[in-house]
């Protein structure tokens, strides 16, 4: 899904001039983060990136691009604008690579950028509807429940997914980011506090405020 987003950074970075040969630096950066696993792994792909190994940005890309989308499209209701913040998302992590800190896990940082991202399109558009209709039309990349339920039960987990969406979408947009990386992402109170930029009882309070909200929805019966 998001190929493109390595294709566009590698056209930024390379500003119109033919690849160099990966110098040994690099290649003893990518050595190293072959050889490890999880986020020592990640730590070190973002070393080898920084190192002018542009191709080790790749993993990390198919690592966090579900995540990344399913945020963006929880966020924001419609399937063509979370693709373009995801891809947004990247491009600005790439451009940005230089401040990520290493005590920080990498879906950590990825999710505050496409978090913040979100935010700011929903400030953009807060003055124009939301189409219900397009937080719906891609059931196929959100999968609630893993295994392949029988027709009624098909039913009823769109019927369900649909109201969670509509519930979500009913959120302000910064306790609609803090529910999606509690509840969908297994985000813990730390790692949101700092995706967000804020304290972990400054998310407690959030997430309390929006669980209130959420069960005065009118979609709420629909669960």
């Amino acid at each position: 899904m998001l190929t493109l987003a390595i294709e566009r950074t590698a056209v930024i970075t390379s500003s119109g001039s033919k690849p160099s040969p990966v110098a040994p630096a690099n290649a003893i950066a990518s050595a190293l983060a072959s050889a490890l696993a999880g986020d020592d792994r990640e730590r070190a792909l973002v070393q080898a990136v920084l190192a002018g190994d542009r191709e080790a940005f790749r993993p990390l890309v198919e690592a966090h691009q579900t995540r990344v989308y399913n945020l963006a499209l929880r966020m924001l209701g419609n399937a063509h604008e979370a693709e373009d913040a995801a891809q947004d998302a990247f491009l600005q992590a790439y451009a940005r690579l230089k401040s990520y800190r290493p005590e920080w896990r990498f879906q950590t940082w990825i999710m505050a950028i496409a978090s913040n991202l979100c935010i700011d399109r929903l400030r953009r558009r807060r003055l124009e509807p939301i189409a219900f209709a397009d937080a719906t039309q891609r059931d196929d990349d959100i999968e609630f429940i893993s295994r392949e339920p029988q027709p009624d039960a098909a039913l009823a987990r769109k019927q369900r997914d649909e109201a969670i969406r509509a519930i979500l979408l009913e959120l302000p947009a910064e306790d609609r980011s803090v529910v999606v990386m509690f509840y969908f992402n297994d985000m813990s109170y730390e790692e949101i506090a700092q995706a967000t930029n804020t304290t972990v009882s400054a998310v407690k309070s959030r997430l309390f405020r929006a669980r209130q909200k959420m069960a005065k929805s009118r979609w709420t019966e629909a669960l």
